[in-house]
């Protein structure tokens, strides 16, 4: 009696670990994705994304699988969100230890352990002033990094709808001998009104920023040469640069372009698809639906 009784225990325990892995696993919904166009791709890439998506977890509103959140009504936006970047990075090379460090990044950017809150007074946003997703960047105008990101951020943030708001901080680096009047320059345009017409076009004139080149500029955007030389030469312009560059240090800033959407910052290169799949995010962790 007692052997009947453990091979039934035993085919009991056979089943429920069949059904478990049933269970666990979800076929991928990939007719929810069809800019993806599998069909151009060998049958093992398909396999390894679904390992992938099989065995990471979602966040947000949907917790298990990604493959699972998928599966849901609706399906969860981010794990579609997370669905088309884990094919994108295995299409392109990536193994799966680098996909899963991925994976732990956009978590951490949707849901960091910490929030950073800036000082917002007196700066002028681009964008609309009561946007909800607050977008805070410190920059350097000799930084050949912010000049390519600086443009997108822009233009991201004035196709946006008045769903986004961009504030500019200093952050001038040593290494960038005339970063500091170039700072001095956008500060002080801001001064005479003129802040965002200036300061988004000093990156045109890297790598140099020759003083006359940025008076030159500053005639162009309507500003007068003198007023600007005067204002730039105010003590409170540099006061300002340095409070900006000591409150970025006191949240961690150390290299340039830094940016933080509604105080989380962007840990992942700040490409112009990542910057608007994180808009994207933050309006559906603002609306209740990521």
């Amino acid at each position: 009696m007692m052997k009947r009784a453990s091979w039934s225990v035993v085919l009991g325990l056979v089943f429920l670990v069949a059904l478990g892995s049933s269970v666990a696993q979800a076929k991928v919904r990939w007719d929810l994705l069809p800019e993806l166009k599998l069909s151009d791709y060998k049958p093992e890439v398909a396999a390894q994304v679904e390992r992938i998506l099989e065995s990471s977890s979602c966040y947000g509103r949907c917790t298990d699988s990604i493959a699972r959140c998928l599966d849901r009504e609706p399906p969860s936006p981010t794990a579609l969100r997370l669905a088309r970047d884990v094919f994108r990075l295995v299409t392109t090379g990536a193994t799966a230890e680098q996909v899963g460090q991925w994976l732990t990044l956009r978590r951490q950017m949707a849901h960091p352990e910490k929030v950073h809150q800036f000082k917002l007074d007196d700066l002028t946003p681009l964008g609309a002033p009561a946007a909800p997703v607050v977008i805070v960047e410190f920059t350097d105008f000799q930084c050949p990094f912010c000049a390519r990101v600086s443009p997108d951020l822009n233009r991201l943030v004035r196709e946006s709808g008045g769903t986004v708001r961009l504030y500019l901080k200093q952050f001038p680096l040593k290494s960038h001998p005339r970063a500091v009047e170039a700072s001095k320059a956008c500060v002080a345009a801001g001064k005479l009104g003129k802040f965002w017409e200036l300061c988004e076009r000093l990156f045109e004139l890297q790598p140099d920023l020759a003083p006359a080149d940025i008076l030159a500029l500053a005639a162009k955007v309507g500003l007068d040469a003198g007023a600007l030389q005067a204002a730039m030469a105010a003590e409170d312009v540099l006061g300002r640069i340095a409070d900006e560059k000591l409150e970025g240090l006191k949240h961690r800033v150390e290299a340039t372009p830094a940016i933080f959407m509604n105080g989380k910052e962007v840990l992942l290169p700040p490409t112009p698809e990542l910057l608007r799949d994180r808009i994207e995010e933050e309006l559906d962790i603002l609306a209740g639906r990521d």
